[in-house]
């Protein structure tokens, strides 16, 4: 009955966002960096990409920011659409080349390194977690990145498929371990394998094994450097992450401890459970009176702006977002 497809994915409905449309994936206000990542393509088992060639303005070279801007636009459309990121993840263990580039072309690509981890990754993982065969013995001359970064290790550009299917098919045994431990269950063996290196097998007791669970959890987030940041645009407590495995790691560890999601209430600081999709850096406000009171307001302040410049013309842009003067005309940054 386990092996049975429908009966899995029965397991994992102990852990699916109650708000969320029966969908694994939460609603949380994470910060990514800008991908400039491009022509994301496959070739001989591989995906293979590019970062975007940077412009020449004077003394200074810069990025193109339509390449970031349109990352986000297919995020944010794929978003309102009903999609959601952790649940295609999850299918991807056993999917086809073209599907897994499919995903990568909407919702980024892994930065894989030598390491044939996160570039991102930190260094203290531990010693019991498995991990897929490094791709490279030495580290390599060049870097592939808009930006050298001496705190990580520099993109190949060039992911296995093999390496996708397995951070696949190890996020959903992390899921399918997180949901038989919420039924006072145990997790399989075979599950506990997709997790562990041979030989390590955790005390057969729930306390233990969600310990143990608890440690692979933190692993996740360590190899996406997901970490606690101040905002610079809207001035509160927000998550950052360097990548994809990033927000994917959130994803999980919200989704193993059965929470609706995560956002930061811009007014109070607090952490609250969103009940829709939140705004990427924007201004979310937590359900506590007062804090609602102040998103009334502003709100109240948007409406007059936009009937004074529908009066008055100006295009109707609208003001940026945070401590920046001038107004636009872009969604993404426009209060």
């Amino acid at each position: 009955m386990r092996d049975d497809p429908k009966a899995k994915r029965a397991r994992l409905d102990f852990l699916r966002n109650s708000r969320g449309a029966n969908r694994l994936t939460r609603p949380i206000d994470l910060v990514r960096k800008w991908s400039y990542v491009t022509d994301v393509r496959l070739q001989n088992d591989h995906l293979v990409w590019t970062h975007a060639a940077r412009i020449r303005a004077g003394d200074h070279w810069l990025l193109d920011g339509e390449v970031a801007r349109q990352a986000i636009v297919t995020r944010q459309e794929a978003e309102q659409t009903g999609r959601g990121m952790l649940d295609e993840f999850l299918r991807l263990c056993h999917a086809g080349d073209e599907a897994i580039l499919e995903y990568a072309r909407t919702w980024g690509v892994l930065e894989l390194c030598r390491h044939n981890l996160p570039s991102c990754h930190e260094y203290s993982l531990s010693e019991h977690l498995r991990l897929p065969a490094p791709l490279l013995a030495k580290q390599q001359s060049g870097r592939t990145g808009p930006a050298d970064d001496p705190r990580q290790c520099p993109p190949l550009g060039r992911e296995p498929l093999a390496t996708w299917r397995f951070f696949s098919g190890q996020a959903k045994a992390l899921l399918t371990i997180a949901a038989d431990l919420h039924r006072i269950g145990l997790g399989e063996r075979e599950d506990w394998a997709k997790l562990l290196r041979d030989g390590v097998t955790p005390v057969q007791t729930p306390g233990a094994q969600r310990l143990c669970l608890g440690d692979v959890i933190e692993d996740w987030l360590k190899m996406g450097r997901i970490k606690p940041a101040i905002d610079d645009l809207t001035g509160g407590l927000s998550w950052t992450s360097a990548d994809l495995f990033g927000e994917l790691a959130v994803q999980v560890a919200l989704a193993a401890k059965s929470r609706d999601g995560q956002a930061f209430c811009i007014v109070c600081g607090k952490a609250y459970e969103p009940k829709r999709r939140v705004i990427r850096r924007g201004f979310n406000y937590c359900p506590d009176a007062k804090c609602q009171k102040v998103a009334a307001a502003l709100r109240a302040k948007q409406y007059r702006d936009r009937q004074r410049l529908a009066v008055h013309g100006n295009g109707r842009k609208l003001p940026y977002r945070g401590l920046y003067q001038g107004r636009t005309n872009d969604p993404l940054f426009s209060q």
